[in-house]
């Protein structure tokens, strides 16, 4: 009888502190304790850099090529057009391109009476003419046409100057070879050049005798992907050899457009 209530009282009794639970130790993570920064320390120093919209990198792109035409206006009676090829190196925001072209010139009803009297007027013949030019990237975007037809394309607006030779078929006709060697890169055309031309001058010309022109201007690269360039300029020559003897031509402008692709 004494085991069996020794017993029923143990049973009722259960475990000790069996109704008590055990408090629990909260977990701190510091894992990402090293990378983190104070607000105010973040807004003393740029977070991010933003990107430049860019429809075509012709930054990047080794050559380009391609067929360059251009209208003179050298404010006389004689209309010149060129026609020729030019190739173009881009080096960061400069951009180098060199061009050989072949000038037609014209004569004008205007120019033929002025032969009747006996005023002249400066002009140069048909020649062939080597330019090399340096620009700068000014500004550049992406643009969206009006017309939907027509693909975004990237725009670079440059500033230009250039350095340009003139060389006249012809103007060397039996010359001694020293003498051509000489007279090739003289600023001046001498007067045995001159007579040489004589059969190539138009009516009412007197030939201007500067070999070089400098030019500077603003160029509109449009470049459609994957390099497709249109390329209208404005050059205007700065009379820089004017003080040459016998060169009368003074300030003069030219619009050229080129089409050509990049690689």
């Amino acid at each position: 009888m004494i085991l069996e209530v020794a017993l029923s009282a143990l049973v009722c009794a259960g475990p000790p502190d069996a109704g008590v639970a055990a408090p629990v130790e909260p977990v701190v993570d510091t894992t990402l304790e090293r990378f983190k920064t104070p607000v105010e320390a973040l807004t003393e120093h740029a977070v991010g850099e933003a990107s430049r919209a860019v429809r075509f990198d012709w930054r990047r792109s080794r050559v380009g090529f391609g067929v360059i035409s251009s209208s003179l206006l050298e404010l006389n009676s004689y209309s010149s057009f060129r026609i020729g090829g030019y190739v173009r190196k881009a080096i960061g925001n400069v951009m180098l391109d060199a061009a050989i072209t072949y000038v037609f010139v014209f004569p004008s009803l205007a120019s033929e009476q002025l032969a009747l009297t006996p005023y002249r007027q400066f002009g140069r013949p048909s020649r062939f003419e080597l330019d090399v030019n340096f620009g700068y990237t000014l500004a550049e975007g992406v643009v969206t046409a009006r017309p939907g037809v027509v693909p975004a394309a990237q725009l670079v607006l440059t500033a230009n100057a250039g350095i340009r030779y003139l060389f006249y078929p012809g103007a060397f006709t039996k010359v001694p070879a020293l003498d051509v060697f000489g007279s090739l890169f003289a600023p001046r055309i001498s007067d045995v050049e001159v007579s040489n031309l004589d059969p190539r001058r138009l009516p009412a010309m007197q030939i201007d005798r500067a070999r070089y022109s400098v030019l500077t201007g603003f160029t509109l690269d449009i470049y459609f992907r994957p390099g497709v360039a249109v390329t209208p300029r404005v050059m205007m020559a700065l009379p820089v050899f004017s003080g040459i003897q016998g060169a009368g031509l003074g300030w003069w402008w030219e619009l050229s457009l080129a089409v050509g692709a990049s690689l």
